[in-house]
């Protein structure tokens, strides 16, 4: 379930920087035509200057190389006509040397926006570095922990072993005890019984009584405990 949800967060992610990787363009496209609609009316403007400026030159022109009417009225000095043409000259120049910036600045303006785009890019770039190592992070402890609980698992193993272990030592040293306690009691039921019939006055086969060989019952019958025969001397009276 974690590696599923992981893996949707990146796919959202891409799909988020795909989202800006094409906002930006349509930024770019829209920007493009902004330009253009700003400069087209700054040549318009420029082209009517120039045309104003082309018709007071030959107005100018017309004033210097015509020559004066008869009755004329006090010309214009030479001087003053000279600097009206100098003026019309610059201020031709000047919108030359407007559209000379703006084509300069055109490519510095599309070069600022590259540099814009690619600061974006490194910086989605960084994002993607950064969550891929957040995942290798949360993959690393996931292993940990199945790690540790495997560790667990076995330790309780172990735990389970060592008790099975006591229980199988307790039980052996509980029919060990056992075995030891009867076969004392038994041998000193045997001994007490002996002892009982130290004075009986018939012997027979039984005369060494005291041996855990040979056992008296209750009805003066002496049993041979050998595991080759069994001899029961009869009650004397």
């Amino acid at each position: 379930m974690l590696l599923l949800l992981l893996l949707l967060l990146l796919l959202l992610l891409l799909l988020l920087l795909l989202l800006l990787l094409l906002l930006l363009l349509l930024l770019l496209l829209l920007l493009l035509p902004l330009l253009l609609l700003l400069l087209l009316p700054l040549l318009l403007l420029l082209l009517l200057l120039l045309l104003l400026l082309l018709l007071l030159l030959l107005v100018q022109l017309l004033l210097v190389l015509l020559p004066p009417p008869p009755p004329p009225p006090p010309p214009p000095s030479r001087l003053l006509l000279l600097l009206l043409l100098l003026l019309a000259l610059l201020l031709l120049l000047l919108p030359l040397l407007l559209l000379l910036l703006l084509l300069l600045l055109l490519p510095l303006l599309l070069l600022l926006l590259l540099l814009l785009l690619l600061l974006l890019l490194l910086l989605l770039l960084l994002l993607l570095l950064l969550l891929l190592l957040l995942l290798l992070l949360l993959l690393l402890l996931l292993l940990l922990l199945q790690l540790l609980l495997l560790l667990l698992l076995l330790l309780l193993l172990l735990l389970l072993l060592l008790l099975l272990l006591l229980l199988l030592l307790l039980l052996l040293l509980l029919h060990h005890t056992t075995t030891t306690t009867t076969i004392h009691s038994d041998n000193k039921r045997i001994h007490t019984m002996a002892a009982t019939t130290t004075y009986s006055p018939y012997r027979g086969a039984c005369m060494f009584y005291k041996q855990p060989l040979f056992l008296w019952d209750f009805n003066h019958n002496c049993s041979c405990l050998s595991p080759t025969h069994i001899f029961r001397s009869p009650v004397m009276k």
